[in-house]
């Protein structure tokens, strides 16, 4: 019976190694699945700029708005301001059964050394289509880009618009003054 017993023995020990090496198996998958997964998640980060020390993030920013963030001081000292113009503008699409009526008056931020170029374009050659584009842009705008604190959606939509008018990028950024709105 010993010898019967024997092979019984070694084949459960046979049996147990082999579980043991299929388990291992197993769980050397696991790991290099996890691995895989984190590497593929850190080349998405790596690739989108999540997590990078914020540089990418304030990079995008900048260059998204120009006239929402803050400037550097030696920024400003190269930059000038130059009305283009006060404008009237009656909207009947912001809300419905209301006319509102908005009175501004729009100064361009730009580079010290393209101010004359922009003066003669913005007086002379271009200016009633400049006019035309910022009255446009608001008489379509809504009501939400009308009473936002910051105006930012007009005012990238306007500095878009008379770069594309100018065909130059001489606008860095836009105020408005004197902004005020009147719903009837």
């Amino acid at each position: 019976m010993a010898n019967g017993n024997e092979p019984d023995d070694d084949k459960g020990v046979d049996r147990k190694e082999i579980a043991e090496k299929k388990s291992g198996n197993g769980k050397m998958k696991i790991l290099i699945l996890i691995v895989v997964a984190m590497l593929g998640e850190a080349g998405l980060f790596f690739f989108l700029g999540v997590g990078s020390s914020g540089a990418s993030d304030a990079a995008a920013t900048e260059t998204m708005s120009g006239e929402d963030g803050p400037k550097p001081d030696d920024d400003e000292e190269e930059l000038v301001e130059v009305e283009v113009h006060d404008f009237s503008v009656t909207n009947t699409i912001a809300a419905t059964d209301t006319v509102v009526h908005i009175s501004f008056k729009v100064h361009a931020l730009l580079a010290i050394d393209q101010e004359t170029g922009f003066k003669e374009k913005i007086t002379a050659s271009h200016k009633v289509r400049v006019r035309e584009s910022i009255e446009t842009i608001f008489r379509s705008a809504t009501m939400e880009d009308l009473t936002d604190s910051s105006l930012s959606t007009l005012k990238r939509l306007v500095r878009e618009e008379i770069n594309r008018v100018l065909r130059q990028s001489y606008v860095v950024s836009i105020v408005f003054n004197d902004y005020k709105t009147i719903q009837q």
